[in-house]
């Protein structure tokens, strides 16, 4: 055995003239195990809030979106003609292909809608019927049948109908059955002045797709009641495509782009790339936050091996006296420190792992509803469970060398003079 590592080791050992050392060891042995543990725990959970986002984005609908700009002929402030759009080639290519799941041609606009005495501004999205069914697999409250009927005149009449998401409903005290208002910025003539457009309607039903900030801002309705209400007859505002694969969505618009004239097309990633930043930026927040708490235990990793230093002068003029290397007393307190810190890093990690197993598995900690899940999710990731022990660890090392490399500058006459 290395007698470096064997004396690094007996310095460990508590005696009793050093009990004070064996707490301060103890202590900054703890404190570095915390703040791994801390960091990975953190970065978990938040990788899996964003784990959980994506998937909830992938299950929607929209995975490409298509809105024509001004280059585009009949281009009417953002509203085209829908045959301009299928005269494009490439259009129609994209329609037709095999990777193409759903082609979905929307009229929108943004309106305040009004119920009662609440008031909500809200993009309304009219759309085909065959989306209308796709959209209706994700009701969680539905009208029924003879609600949407008007009977008091000479025939049936029915109401046209909108769909709101599950916190749009909540926010505005909504449930089936209920007439809401829709008031367009877009204004029309009337006989004493322009008057803006206002449409009634009728909530046929409540989405719940997982996505809160969609369900509080998009409701639909059929394009047929959208043209009516927007006097804007074969005309859209947008083209969802949905994807029989959405993990393609990138490569998927970087074909098309260049061919798409007067058409800008993104996918999924680029429409939520701000939000994604976001939480990218507060993963590094977090880190570095919680990173200083690794840095501080590093110092009383430091305060602990100068005051070892201190006591140890007399053993370490014996050592250089015997023939002992500078190199050599660097390399027992490098090593203690490196023990120390080694220690702390991988009960940290242990710890960490145990505790994400059983978050993951077990109901400790209720979300409100607001969150897609009422657990807090959990993302085992390599480069988190390796790479945050592996920066622990670096900062540990840096930390011990100050001390142990200035141990290994004393001369066996200062030891013995100092002692």
């Amino acid at each position: 055995m290395n007698w470096i590592r064997w004396v690094a080791g007996r310095y460990l050992r508590a005696k009793r003239n050093t009990r004070f050392l064996s707490l301060s060891t103890a202590l900054s042995m703890g404190g570095v195990g915390l703040g791994v543990a801390a960091i990975i725990i953190v970065l978990a959970v938040m990788n899996g809030f964003e784990k959980q986002l994506r998937e909830k984005l992938v299950s929607s609908e929209l995975h490409v979106l298509m809105h024509p700009t001004p280059d585009l002929e009949g281009f009417d402030q953002g509203l085209v003609p829908r045959s301009s759009i299928l005269q494009i080639p490439a259009v129609a290519s994209l329609v037709s292909s095999k990777e193409v799941d759903f082609v979905s041609w929307v009229l929108g606009s943004e309106v305040v809608i009004r119920a009662g005495n609440k008031v909500s501004g809200i993009k309304i999205q009219g759309v085909e019927p065959d989306r209308i069914a796709r959209l209706k697999k994700s009701l969680v409250e539905e009208a029924l049948p003879q609600m949407l009927v008007d009977r008091d005149g000479p025939e049936a009449v029915r109401h046209p109908g909108i769909f709101i998401g599950k916190e749009l409903a909540y926010e505005l005290g909504l449930i089936p059955g209920d007439f809401v208002t829709l008031i367009s910025p877009s204004q029309m003539d009337g006989p004493f002045n322009n008057i803006p457009r206002v449409k009634r309607l009728i909530v046929e039903g409540i989405y719940h797709q997982g996505v809160p900030e969609q369900e509080s801002h998009i409701a639909f309705t059929t394009l047929a009641s959208m043209e009516s209400f927007l006097r804007k007859r074969g005309a859209i505002s947008e083209v969802h495509v949905t994807l029989k694969d959405a993990s393609i969505s990138e490569w998927f618009t970087d074909r098309y782009r260049r061919e798409l004239k007067g058409i800008r097309i993104r996918d999924w990633n680029e429409l939520n790339q701000n939000l994604f930043a976001s939480m990218r930026l507060e993963r590094i927040a977090m880190f570095l936050i919680l990173l200083f708490t690794v840095v501080i235990s590093s110092l009383n990793i430091v305060s602990t091996l100068t005051l070892l230093v201190q006591e140890k002068l007399k053993e370490i003029a014996i050592f250089r006296t015997m023939g002992a290397r500078a190199s050599d007393i660097r390399g027992i307190f490098l090593w203690k420190g490196l023990l120390i810190g080694g220690a702390g890093v991988v009960t940290g990690t242990v710890g960490a792992f145990l505790l994400c197993v059983l978050l993951k598995r077990y109901q400790f900690i209720s979300l409100p509803d607001v969150y897609y899940d009422r657990t807090l999710p959990v993302v085992f990731d390599p480069w988190v469970f390796f790479g945050v022990p592996l920066v622990s660890f670096c900062i540990v090392g840096l930390a011990s060398w100050f001390p142990a490399h200035g141990a290994s500058r004393l001369t066996p006459l200062q030891g013995m003079r100092d002692y």
